[in-house]
């Protein structure tokens, strides 16, 4: 079995000479970059730990950002788990113009294409969905707004949740070429949402060295179960980076312009416990200790999709405030009065013999926290006679029944 790394850049994740905006500076770009593998790696392993003998796909980056803009609302011990979880390193005043900046390097102009493919194309939306009844101050609006580049809408989240969570669902499906189809399922939405943030992310790119498509032959594919099942291989030999260390045998499949790789990580023995050994470091080891190899490499086609709802996972991180009633998000509107409900993700993938087809998306669904109303104030004063009874309050049967007129008696 094949444990599947996209990397959207190299683990570094940010070119050394990428033009950068004066007043971000580039180290804080490769922190939130650094903090944001963390995340990946852990969120994948409490995924994939939950879906043994399943096929696993998801984009952390797509979490984290949608996540990203949630944080910048939060205060207090809300904000401290989420840093915590989200391995956010940075004060707020630098991590969203550090995120605003990896979003535009991630996604920059489409490369020229090559002899053997098209270009290839990163594209990172993000949306900010209101109650139209639910001001938020501007300055959080502004926020992921610059930040961002979020489309901010007004919904009729309480008057009609469902069709909200339709025209949710048509954003993302049309950010992401309609390869993402139905994010958020019925009834995640309802009379008590007020904001939904949303990311979505697409990826196409071309192998740098395609697969002779008349290679391709079926060939058995041995199951975790130890049954066997016959699928379509790929074939190819090329001078790959390869290298057989920290428990795998691990081979790079660049794209087309060189920045962008898939990474194959076949275990030397059982891929959960490889996967429960996986962390940030290994994989950097992994990918550092690449080189050029003869790599004759055989490889199923496969395309699947993975939805999962990261609320409980999140939750089992860490990050268990933040979907409390007693979240503090007030940079939202000034008062602590919304809550994480859910976060749902899904996420698809198709490898063939010229490249490689991706797309994800996020939804943070947040709502009103239902406070108790305000106590009334009153005052009693039993100076003249009163009356007083006990009874079973299941039943209403009174047990006991009195009055009072002397209490001196």
């Amino acid at each position: 079995m094949f444990v599947i790394v996209l990397l959207l850049a190299s683990l570094h994740l940010i070119n050394p000479t990428a033009q950068t905006a004066d007043t971000v500076p580039l180290e804080d770009v490769r922190e939130l970059a650094r903090g944001n593998t963390d995340f990946a790696v852990e969120l994948y392993g409490r995924v994939a730990g939950g879906m043994e003998g399943q096929n696993v796909f998801l984009s952390p980056f797509s979490v984290s950002s949608a996540l990203a803009m949630a944080y910048a609302g939060a205060r207090e011990e809300t904000e401290e788990q989420m840093a915590e979880v989200l391995h956010f390193t940075l004060p707020q005043d630098r991590l969203h113009p550090a995120f605003g900046l990896l979003g535009e390097q991630l996604s920059t102009a489409e490369l020229a294409p090559s002899e053997t493919g098209d270009p290839l194309i990163l594209n990172i939306a993000n949306g900010l969905w209101v109650d139209s009844n639910f001001p938020l101050l501007q300055g959080y609006v502004g926020l992921v707004r610059e930040h961002y580049d979020a489309e901010v809408r007004n919904m009729d989240f309480v008057g009609d949740p469902d069709g909200s969570r339709r025209i949710i669902n048509e954003w993302a499906s049309r950010k992401t070429r309609r390869r993402i189809q139905n994010l958020i399922p019925g009834g995640v939405i309802d009379v008590d949402t007020r904001v939904v943030l949303t990311n979505a992310i697409y990826f196409k790119g071309s192998w740098q060295h395609p697969f002779p498509e008349e290679q391709t032959e079926p060939d058995d594919f041995h199951l975790p179960d130890g049954s066997e099942v016959e699928v379509p291989m790929m074939h190819l030999t090329e001078s790959l980076p390869y290298t057989e260390t920290a428990g795998c045998a691990a081979v790079e499949l660049p794209y087309v312009g060189g920045n962008h790789s898939m990474i194959m990580l076949l275990p030397d023995g059982s891929p959960a416990d490889f996967e429960k050994s996986l962390d940030t470091d290994t994989l950097r080891r992994i990918v550092e200790r690449l080189n050029s190899y003869r790599v004759t490499l055989t490889m199923p086609r496969f395309e699947f999709s993975c939805g999962t709802r990261l609320a409980e996972t999140l939750g089992a991180m860490g990050m268990s405030l933040p979907f409390s009633m007693r979240a503090d998000f007030s940079g939202f509107t000034g008062q602590p009065d919304l809550c994480i409900s859910e976060v749902v993700h899904k996420a698809l993938v198709k490898v063939d013999e010229s490249g490689t087809e991706a797309a994800a998306a996020t939804a943070v669904v947040m709502e009103i926290v239902s406070m108790p109303p305000p106590e009334l104030e009153v005052e009693m004063t039993l100076d003249r006679p009163f009356l007083f009874l006990i009874l079973d309050k299941s039943t209403l049967t009174v047990e006991f029944m009195g009055r009072v007129c002397d209490p001196s008696a």
